[in-house]
């Protein structure tokens, strides 16, 4: 029999309770805000576990290069293709390090431009010991349980997900300072102060051009039970003069050619190279000086290659490309490097000259007027629809999608009307006797139906606009088709919910969504009483051919305008409202409001179970899940001809319908 193993496998997320934090040095005022010295965990208890300093030191390259989020994922983001949402992302973890005498684990962290308000939350919060990083990890622990009040010792930290920036983080995960990254050797918490013994001299002895002595061997394990790294006992360098020895910035050797190398670029053999000259010690001007000859000569190497061979040929764009690119800046859309780095256009006549030659606004295309060598009779269409689209989606992506959380979305290779299929009477096994034959097991399906839907309109691009430059109107164009789009889906959804008089659309049992039938009505306003029904309900819903309860429980409540604040005081109360005494209100721990922007009735609400438990709103897509822009590409026919108009259409193909009426439940309030 296998022995059983001494320790448990765990995922966990340390935000729970906030600990003791160190103080914090004062950030100075000029350093920039997108890189940050942090705290990523403390040694010692946290959330029921015990980190010892052995587990955060081996755990350390473990943090580095990791992203960093806004919050912890909801048990929602699970389901979603890739994980957590690209829109959560803060920034990442570029190193970090054990600090054994501070019993800290430490790092820095770089701050996306769009989360630079992150940094400007850091600087206003830095005191507040409720405000801080969390880890999202995988770790084993010890499987022997806990005397009550005792904390279970973490043998080690298996994988890290993110640490990401919380309310109450529970290990101590803090933002420090800034880092001023024009002093590249920064690193404020290694201060001679700080600095292992015999630091100073060593540091002195190397001014004077004595050899650098190893430093002590041998040396006891810290408070938090971690031995000491290896890079506290390699030679330290100073950033600053000795006259200013005092205030200098001490770092291990190691860490300065790191620091070179990662600038430098080098290819993995040159750097290792470095790395092993280095290794015993050295200045810090020799390893500048090693580091840019080996880049210039490589720099020269390559260039060499490219010139006889001419190599491999990256980030290489053609005029098209270019003009493309100056375009999408004009259009307001998103900006990368690549935009930043093209020219800007005057207008989009320029554009339309530059493409077609057609000065005199024919609407024909002029090819010996062109210097675009791949330019043709619909490329100014095909540039246009390619940038429209993507200013197009943009916007349409922009408004918050209000029905994503509760829907079932799915994409669909043809137009057939879309069977929303549920099975039904599977339910227990029954139970098989020795020498007795299976039995069958009794099921069937039930199927609701949706019919895709074709959304779409054109507007016309006249050459008079292009010749007046009207950049904002054609600016405009996807942006109104974009939101446009938005909001026929969202109220064709919210339709589902409000058809034949709030009662809902009409499903294939010939029953409306919400009726006695169904079991899935009420007439209460919204409130504890009200909600705990909707509970009741919705998770004693039966099996088909079965008494078997189906357990599900809402995870939403969808609510109009009028009633947010009363759905938002209703779920985030500790004590639950119209109940006398202590009675915690549970529904603040597992519920989410959803205000609905086409709802008008002030007064009915619903309660939605999470899709991934039950699909109730089902959405089928056609051509992909956002509107499609097409162009006009003819010049010498149709509108382009008889209308000196380029025509610019949206599509949007889809479905929508209710897969199972028992993950839904309504509060139809009969007005006053």
């Amino acid at each position: 029999m296998p022995q059983r193993q001494p320790y448990l496998r765990a995922r966990v997320s340390l935000t729970q309770a906030a600990l003791a934090r160190a103080a914090a040095s004062p950030a100075p005022a000029a350093a920039p805000a997108h890189l940050w010295e942090v705290v990523l965990l403390a040694a010692g208890p946290a959330n029921g576990l015990l980190f010892g300093g052995q587990a955060l030191a081996n755990a350390a390259p473990l943090f580095a290069g990791r992203p960093v989020y806004v919050d912890h994922a909801l048990p929602l983001e699970a389901t979603r293709p890739g994980g957590r949402s690209v829109r959560d992302l803060a920034g990442r973890i570029v190193s970090a390090r054990w600090d054994g005498r501070a019993g800290l684990l430490r790092g820095r962290v770089a701050l996306l431009p769009g989360a630079l308000w992150l940094a400007e939350l850091a600087r206003s919060l830095g005191d507040a010991d409720w405000f801080g990083l969390s880890a999202d990890l995988w770790l084993e622990r010890e499987r022997a349980a806990a005397p009550p009040g005792t904390a279970l010792p973490v043998r080690r930290i298996v994988h890290v997900n993110s640490v990401d920036v919380v309310v109450n983080p529970a290990a101590g995960g803090r933002f420090v300072q800034p880092i001023d990254e024009h002093k590249e050797y920064a690193m404020s918490e290694l201060r001679p102060n700080l600095a292992p013994d015999g630091a100073l001299e060593r540091l002195q002895a190397a001014h004077r051009g004595e050899p650098p002595e190893a430093a002590p061997t041998g040396a006891a394990p810290d408070a938090a039970g971690a031995q000491p790294s290896a890079a506290s006992a390699q030679p330290m360098v100073a950033t600053g003069p000795l006259s200013q020895i005092e205030a200098a910035v001490l770092i291990p050797i190691a860490e300065y050619v790191e620091a070179q190398l990662r600038a430098a670029h080098l290819p993995e053999p040159l750097a290792q190279h470095v790395r092993h000259e280095f290794a015993h010690g050295g200045q810090p001007e020799a390893v500048r000086g090693k580091v840019a000859a080996l880049q210039s000569a490589w720099a020269e190497a390559r260039a060499q290659t490219s010139i006889s061979g001419l190599g491999p040929i990256t980030q290489v764009r053609s005029g098209l490309d270019r003009l493309t690119l100056a375009f999408e800046r004009l259009m307001g859309l998103p900006q990368t490097p690549a935009h930043r780095d093209a020219e800007r256009l005057t207008g989009i006549r320029e554009l339309y000259d530059r493409l077609t030659g057609d000065w005199e606004r024919t609407g024909l295309f002029r090819g010996e007027r062109v210097t675009l060598a791949n330019a043709t009779t619909t490329t100014m269409a095909e540039v246009t629809a390619n940038v429209l689209n993507k200013a197009l989606l943009h916007a349409y992506e922009q408004r918050e999608h209000w029905w994503r959380p509760i829907a079932h979305e799915e994409d669909f290779a043809t137009l057939n009307t879309v069977r929303w299929i549920t099975l039904g009477g599977l339910s227990d096994l029954d139970t098989v006797t020795e020498g007795n034959p299976y039995v069958e097991k009794t099921w069937d399906d039930a199927a609701e139906t949706s019919a895709f839907i074709k959304k779409g309109n054109y507007i016309g691009l006249t050459l008079e606009m292009i010749d007046r430059d009207d950049v904002g109107a054609v600016r405009a164009i996807p942006q109104r088709l974009g939101l446009a789009a938005y909001r026929t889906l969202s109220s064709a959804v919210a339709a589902l919910f409000t058809a034949n008089s709030g009662a809902g659309v009409e499903l294939a049992d010939e029953e409306y969504l919400f009726s006695a039938a169904h079991d899935n009505v009420g007439s209460s306003a919204l409130d504890a009483t009200s909600w705990d029904a909707a509970v009741q309900a919705m998770f004693t819903q039966a099996e088909a051919h079965s008494d078997k309860r189906l357990g599900i429980q809402p995870a939403y409540c969808l609510v109009p305008i009028e009633l947010q604040k009363t759905a938002v005081g209703l779920f985030t109360t500790t004590l639950e409202p119209g109940r006398a005494g202590n009675t915690r209100a549970i529904e603040g721990l597992n519920h989410s409001v959803i205000t609905v922007p086409d709802w008008t009735d002030a007064s009915d609400w619903v309660a939605a179970a999470d899709p991934a438990d039950l699909a109730g709103v089902c959405i089928g897509y056609r051509f992909g899940r956002a509107p499609e822009l097409f162009v006009a590409d003819s010049p010498s026919a149709g509108s382009m001809f008889t209308h000196d108009e380029l025509r610019i259409k949206v599509r949007f193909v889809y479905a929508v319908g209710i897969g199972d009426y028992r993950a839904l439940y309504k509060g139809l309030v009969a007005d006053e």
